[in-house]
């Protein structure tokens, strides 16, 4: 299997695991369902801690599409050998496993939204060891317009100051036909990805942003209804391009 390959769909999902478990549930995770994802066409893009939830197991899977999603997860849950020897453990461990969202991604972030757009798998690789996850929730009919905004001025003036690579994501809206996996499809929803070199490249980079983009943030106001924020922490780098 090509190691790097280009993406249409994204899950970010975002697991509860009973209270001391999670460190077991990332050992065993790691140890069973990365490359036997990989061999039947999903791409696990990075398994990562959660901050300030101890208890949060947060990791990202991509698809070359929604026929292969559908594809792999048939042949990974339905009739895989691996998830039907080791599922169960699995899901002893866990609390909930229903906050995921279906994405797309926006292609290039300075470019214009193209429901056709792909991501490289290769991107997930430049995530350093900080990676901070918004979600943006447009005010209804102003998605287009927030896109508009974080494509011609917000991403310049995040590489402005350094915070370079930043990914831009909106939700799949696709009928999800694997149901028994229940995913999150917000039609007004915008996600943007980042990440710094440390903790302290990032508190200092915040600071710097929250003292000096007031305008931006007066226009942006216009168009976000909601924000939440997560800051995640690798636990290794576990990237598709390691497969052969």
């Amino acid at each position: 299997m090509n190691g790097k390959q280009n993406l249409k769909v994204l899950e970010l999902r975002n697991y509860l695991i009973k209270p001391g478990e999670r460190d077991r549930f990332i050992k065993y995770f790691e140890n069973h369902f990365i490359d036997s994802q990989i061999e039947l066409g999903s791409y696990p893009l990075g398994q990562f801690t959660v901050e300030g939830e101890p208890d949060k197991f947060f990791w990202i899977r991509g698809f070359a599409d929604m026929q292969s999603r559908l594809n792999f997860l048939d042949a990974f849950y339905v009739r895989g050998a691996v998830w039907k020897q080791f599922g169960p453990e699995a899901n002893e461990m866990l609390l909930d496993w229903t906050d995921v969202y279906l994405l797309r991604p926006l292609g290039d972030a300075k470019r214009t939204q193209d429901s056709a757009k792909t991501i490289n798998s290769g991107e997930f690789e430049k995530l350093k060891s900080v990676v901070t996850i918004d979600f943006y929730f447009a005010k209804n009919n102003r998605l287009d317009d927030l896109i508009n905004l974080f494509q011609a001025d917000y991403i310049p003036f995040l590489d402005s100051q350094k915070i370079n690579d930043t990914m831009l994501f909106v939700s799949e809206m696709a009928e999800n036909d694997f149901p028994r996996l229940p995913v999150i499809q917000d039609k007004n929803l915008l996600v943007t990805i980042s990440s710094y070199e440390n903790e302290a490249d990032y508190r200092a980079k915040s600071e710097r942003i929250d003292s000096i983009n007031n305008e931006l943030k007066n226009r942006s106001s216009e168009f976000i209804a909601d924000k939440r924020s997560l800051i995640i922490y690798s636990t290794r780098k576990a990237f598709v391009s390691d497969a052969s």
